[in-house]
């Protein structure tokens, strides 16, 4: 993940934002079933590997986003997506372990695999004001 924010800007520099939201979910997603697919611990270390890759840009992306919804200042976007943000953090783990804890780690992961694809195909429509795909 780190590595990805490192080079993020350069990405982000000659990517749209509307596709990068939708390469970052597709890669995510791409990334995670690997992890939960391929019982190999080696192909689980790149799966969580890309995993980071895909999601290292989305949250400059949104920040850059909220800056720049019409009829709200920059402050109050930004604040909303991070207040969200925060809940994901402390609500995410607790509903994966909750889905993992009556199914299985597998199912509960899986959880991250359709919310990955979600935000891919709801990235046209969620930054429809950003920049054109």
């Amino acid at each position: 993940m780190a590595l990805g924010r490192f080079g993020g800007d350069w990405v982000r520099a000659r990517v749209a934002p509307v596709r990068l939201m939708m390469y970052s979910g597709a890669l995510g997603a791409l990334g995670m079933t690997a992890a939960l697919v391929v019982p190999v611990e080696d192909v689980a270390l790149v799966g969580f590997a890309l995993v980071g890759l895909g999601m290292s840009n989305v949250v400059p992306v949104l920040f850059s986003a909220a800056s720049k919804i019409p009829g709200v200042a920059p402050a109050h976007g930004i604040a909303a997506v991070s207040g969200m943000g925060y809940l994901g953090i402390m609500a995410g783990p607790p509903m994966i372990g909750f889905v993992a804890e009556h199914s299985s780690l597998t199912v509960g992961l899986g959880c991250v695999v359709l919310f990955a694809i979600f935000m891919a195909l709801a990235a046209p429509r969620a930054l429809k004001s950003a920049a054109p795909v």
